[in-house]
Parts: C-alpha cells; sequence; structure tokens
C-alpha cells in the first residue's frame, strides 16, 4: 500500500488538466497575479498555461517538496515550500488566492483563509461539498489515506468568508464532480 504523500502525487500526475480549467479561467478573471495555496504538483499552472491569458505574477504554495518539485517551470511562476496558515508574502500583494481541491487538506482552514484574505483581494475555492453524497465519500476514502478531508459546505464557506469581511459567491459547481467553485472579494470602497 501506497503511503498518504506517495498516493497523492500518484493521484496529481494522473489528475486530468480539464479538472482545472474552470477555476483557471475564474482566477485569471479576478486578477492576473495568484496565489495558489495547497498548489500542489502546479495543476492549476498548467491550466493557466494552456491558455492564451497569462498571470503576471503566480506563487504556488505547498508543503510538500515532492509536490512542488512537480510543478511547472516558467518565468511568471514562482514555488515556494509553504503551508497556507503561513503565506510568505506582502499583505494585499496579489489578486486573488485560489485553494483549488486544498482547502480541506490544509490543518487549519480559517488560518489560511485569514492568510489569504490577508495577501489577495479576492479568495476563489473549488472543493468538494460535504453535504452531497460524494463528498462523504470522497472525505471517507480521504482519512481512509490519513488526510484531514476538512471538507465544508459552500454555506459554511460563505459565512466564514463573510467573517473575514469579504463578499462571497456561489459560481456553481466546480471542476470535479460534487464540487462548489465559490469566489469572495473585498467588497467596493466608497470614494
Amino acid at each position: 500500500m501506497l503511503d498518504g504523500d506517495r498516493l497523492l502525487a500518484l493521484v496529481y500526475r494522473l489528475a486530468p488538466h480539464s479538472i482545472h480549467r474552470r477555476a483557471a479561467r475564474e482566477a485569471m478573471r479576478l486578477g492576473d497575479s495568484i496565489v495558489d495555496v495547497g498548489g500542489g504538483a502546479g495543476h492549476l499552472a498548467r491550466a493557466m498555461a494552456e491558455t492564451a491569458v497569462m498571470p503576471r505574477f503566480y506563487v504556488l504554495v505547498d508543503p510538500d517538496p515532492i509536490l512542488v518539485s512537480m510543478a511547472p517551470r516558467a518565468a511568471w511562476l514562482q514555488s515556494v515550500i509553504a503551508v497556507g496558515e503561513a503565506l510568505p508574502l506582502r499583505g494585499k500583494s496579489l489578486g486573488v488566492a485560489v485553494f483549488h481541491d486544498s482547502l480541506h487538506h490544509i490543518s487549519d482552514p480559517d488560518a489560511a483563509l485569514r492568510e489569504a484574505a490577508r495577501v489577495a483581494h479576492c479568495i476563489l475555492v473549488d472543493d468538494i461539498d460535504s453535504s452531497k453524497l460524494v463528498g462523504r465519500v470522497v472525505a471517507l476514502l480521504e482519512r481512509l489515506a490519513n488526510y484531514p478531508a476538512r471538507f465544508t459546505t459552500p454555506r459554511e464557506l460563505a459565512e466564514r468568508l463573510r467573517m473575514l469581511g469579504l463578499k462571497p459567491r456561489l459560481l456553481g459547481g466546480g471542476g470535479l464532480p460534487g464540487s462548489y467553485l465559490l469566489e469572495a472579494c473585498e467588497p467596493p470602497r466608497s470614494p
């Protein structure tokens, strides 16, 4: 049997890029400077590279050096070994923080969301909906693989993001079956 890290590396190698395309388009719509929190092997970055519009700046952050070493190399992409709860970035330095199939893997999701709100103007989350059957099955499988599997519902996540002063908006289904895509941005400032 594979240990959790090797299993995750295998999943990332086999995952089709198509599951990342919608999140890539939505992230680019929200901003051209991106932090990919828990970006793993860089599948979201690869999906962006397949489009005609490239980000100005992209930081892939993941705590796993094996996955980070698998990330693509590009002039616009920087890979950093770090955790989502302590992003090595200045405040409000980026347009969007993306959690693509990663928020539920983070030890302290609320701390990671606070960090994302600190460094970016918008947050984009593409994750499994824990209220759906597929979400419960994926959570069980991830627990068996010794992953945290801290899934949430879109409604619960929206409330957590509102508490951070952001305005959440559900965009519908995400890249995986049973997933959702939710954006949350700072409200416009009054002149």
